[in-house]
C-alpha cells in the first residue's frame, strides 16, 4: 500500500502499512498503547498535524517528532491519539461503594493520618472532583474531619490544564445532584459554564504522569482509582500497569478498575471485594 505523499489542503494523508505499523510500536513501546486496530480513527486525528509540520507521510512526521529535543510533537501527538472522555459521577456504584464502605472506615480527627488518593488517568479532572465533594459532603453530614489529598494525574497536558482550571460546560453539571450545584459550583450563566469552588479544588493536585514509567510514592495511596484505562493498553501493559498499582498502594487499599476492565476472582495481586472493586 503507497500513502498519499502530495499533502494538499484538501487531501487525506493515507498511512503505508509500514508507517502504520511503526506508529503503532512507538505507542506501544512508550506508553502501553494499543493502537492495533485503530487506523482510520489515527489517520483522521493525525493528518492536520502532519500538514502543519510540513510532512507529506506518517513517516516524515514519525521522524521529525522522535528528532525533537523538546518533546514538544511527541505531546501533540499523545494528545492527538488519546480519547479524554468522562463526566461527573461517572460509574457511580464506586461512589457508593465509597460512600457506605470505605469513608465509615477512616479515622477522623485532627490527629488522624492524610487518606490519600490517587486517580490514574484522570483526564480533565471530573472523577477527582467528585471525589473530594463525597468526602465534604460526608464530613458535613456526619461532623467529622477526614483529612484527605487527591493527586489526579494524565498522559494528556490538554485534559490536566482544563482539570487544573476546574472550569466546565454548563452542560456538564447535571449529574451533579442538585444541593451539590449549590454547595460545590460557581454557576456563570451568561457564559454557559460553571467552575469547582475553592474548597472542594484545594486537597486536589493534577500533574503528568506516562502509567508506563516507574511510579513515585511506594506503598502510600489508600485508594486508587484507574477506571477505563487498561482497555487501551496490550496484556503486557496491563500487567506492568497492575504490577505498579499494587506497589504504590497500602496494605489493605483499595483499588477501583472500569466496569468493562474486571480482574480475574483469584487475581495474583488483589482481591476481589465486588464488581469493579478490589483490595490488596
Amino acid at each position: 500500500m503507497t500513502g498519499d505523499k502530495t499533502g494538499g489542503k484538501g487531501t487525506v494523508i493515507r498511512f503505508t502499512d509500514e508507517e502504520f505499523a511503526e506508529l503503532v510500536a512507538f505507542i506501544s513501546q512508550n506508553y502501553g498503547i494499543d493502537l492495533t486496530k485503530k487506523r482510520i480513527l489515527a489517520e483522521c486525528r493525525l493528518n492536520s498535524d502532519i500538514k502543519k509540520s510540513g510532512q507529506t507521510s506518517l513517516g516524515g512526521y514519525l521522524r521529525q517528532i522522535k528528532h525533537d529535543k523538546t518533546g514538544r510533537l511527541e505531546t501533540e501527538l499523545l494528545n492527538r491519539l488519546t480519547t479524554n472522555y468522562t463526566f461527573f459521577l461517572r460509574e457511580n456504584k464506586h461512589f457508593e461503594f465509597l460512600e457506605k464502605q470505605i469513608l465509615p472506615e477512616i479515622p477522623s480527627g485532627a490527629d488522624s493520618p492524610v487518606y490519600r488518593i490517587w486517580c490514574a488517568g484522570c483526564s480533565s479532572g471530573e472523577e477527582c472532583y467528585t471525589l473530594s465533594m463525597y468526602f465534604h459532603s460526608y464530613m458535613k453530614q456526619h461532623g467529622v474531619r477526614l483529612p484527605f489529598h487527591i493527586l489526579g494525574t494524565d498522559i494528556s497536558e490538554k485534559s490536566l490544564k482544563k482539570a487544573e482550571e476546574g472550569r466546565y460546560a454548563l452542560r456538564e453539571i447535571s449529574n451533579i445532584p442538585e444541593q451539590w450545584q449549590q454547595e460545590y459550583c460557581l454557576i456563570d450563566r451568561e457564559n454557559e459554564c460553571f467552575t469547582i469552588r475553592p474548597e472542594i479544588r484545594q486537597p486536589v493536585r493534577f500533574c503528568r504522569m506516562n502509567l508506563m514509567k516507574p511510579f513515585a510514592g511506594q506503598r502510600q495511596y489508600d485508594l486508587i482509582l484507574c477506571r477505563n484505562v487498561m482497555i487501551y493498553f496490550n496484556e503486557e501493559s496491563r500487567k506492568r500497569l497492575l504490577e505498579g498499582l499494587y506497589d504504590s498502594m497500602k496494605k489493605g487499599g483499595y483499588l477501583f478498575l472500569g466496569h468493562t476492565e474486571l480482574l480475574p476472582r483469584n487475581h495474583e495481586f488483589f482481591q476481589y471485594i465486588c464488581p469493579a472493586v478490589y483490595r490488596k
